[in-house]
């Protein structure tokens, strides 16, 4: 008897080993500005492969992150041009092509974050408040790591280094609204390379923050 498995089954050792060679171009001086052109375009690729594997496509799963992406560049347009949302910040080079001074790719990764930690925390429950409040507070719990890491892979900066208070009800509020849409409309988020990747990129971020504080330093 043949056994067949999914092919997701290895998809999160190939996020290991994928993420473990990014951390190799970064900390190596040769190779280090070649991570960093091919940052934004190793986002795109680890969400196609995401997205590739989600169980449900209809109308309303693609309206839902589609308007996820939209809405969080929108947000982020204004919030850079005013200091309003998330505080006074600029992006870097880090990110690749921008419009209105964000870049493109910052939509994807909202919708990632969101459709991710949505995964995460409703694998554990099935109820829809525990889900929302959940999943809203884990991207805040990632958003607190990520501003620490963004400045060091110029992916943007806060023009007193470190984000206000306001920044993280931001994400919170956001998170909210995202994942309130996620729920209402019933996109299925049972997407385990999604819980994998959600928590391979955290401790990518956390390897690099903690070497920029306790060894380079």
């Amino acid at each position: 008897m043949r056994i067949t498995y999914p092919v997701n089954e290895g998809l999160p050792i190939t996020f290991i080993v994928f993420y473990g060679v990014g951390l190799a171009l970064y900390f190596t001086p040769l190779t280090h500005n070649i991570f960093m052109q091919i940052t934004p375009y190793t986002l795109v690729l680890v969400a196609v492969a995401i997205f590739a594997h989600h169980k449900e496509w209809n109308v309303k799963t693609i309206a839902v992150l589609a308007s996820i992406c939209i809405l969080s560049i929108v947000t982020e347009i204004i919030g850079v041009a005013t200091g309003k949302v998330f505080g006074v910040y600029t992006y870097g080079k880090g990110l690749g092509v921008k419009i209105g001074d964000v870049p493109i790719v910052i939509g994807l990764n909202w919708a990632f974050l969101a459709y991710a930690s949505n995964s995460v925390i409703s694998k554990y429950t099935s109820r829809n408040i525990s889900i929302i409040v959940g999943a809203a507070s884990l991207m805040v719990v990632y958003d607190i790591l990520l501003e620490k890491a963004a400045p060091l892979m110029d992916m943007w900066v806060f023009s007193k280094n470190d984000p206000p208070i306001h920044n993280y009800v931001a994400w919170f509020l956001l998170a909210l609204i995202f994942n309130w849409a996620i729920q209402r409309f019933k996109v299925n988020t049972n997407n385990r390379p999604a819980r994998w990747l959600f928590f391979v990129q955290f401790g990518f971020f956390m390897i690099i923050v903690i070497h920029n504080i306790y060894i380079k330093k």
